[in-house]
């Protein structure tokens, strides 16, 4: 059992690596103001720890992005406050939201949400 955790930790990690490949930056353009504001708060804070191609790569669907912005508040140094983790979630959602519409129902990048990071849902 502890062998098939540590396993699924490794996969774990190695899939997050996996995901600073790809895009960095995002064109906001045409997103609503308030996305664009809340943009501008996600850059300039999660790109304190880490490159912006690991959110914008990460694939998570809009209800997985709470507790996983929680999550990097909690590290040491990140600079999120509770409004800054409630920007960037809201925004992170809507992006998922939008990435998720473009890809079709066969589409291989298509994925459900993961029980495990949704709480069950």
């Amino acid at each position: 059992m502890a062998g098939a955790l540590a396993l699924t930790l490794v996969l774990r990690a190695t899939a997050a690596e996996d995901t600073d490949e790809g895009p960095d930056r995002i064109d906001v353009s045409d997103y609503p103001p308030d996305q664009r504001e809340r943009y501008e708060v996600f850059a300039v804070k999660c790109s304190k720890c880490h490159s912006l191609a690991r959110p914008i790569n990460a694939r998570l669907t809009a209800d997985e992005w709470q507790g996983y912005v929680k999550k990097m508040a909690r590290r040491p140094g990140s600079g999120i406050n509770e409004d800054a983790a409630q920007r960037i979630t809201d925004f992170l959602r809507y992006y998922s939201t939008r990435q998720e519409q473009k890809r079709k129902p066969g589409d291989p990048g298509a994925k459900k949400p993961d029980p495990a990071r949704t709480g069950g849902k």
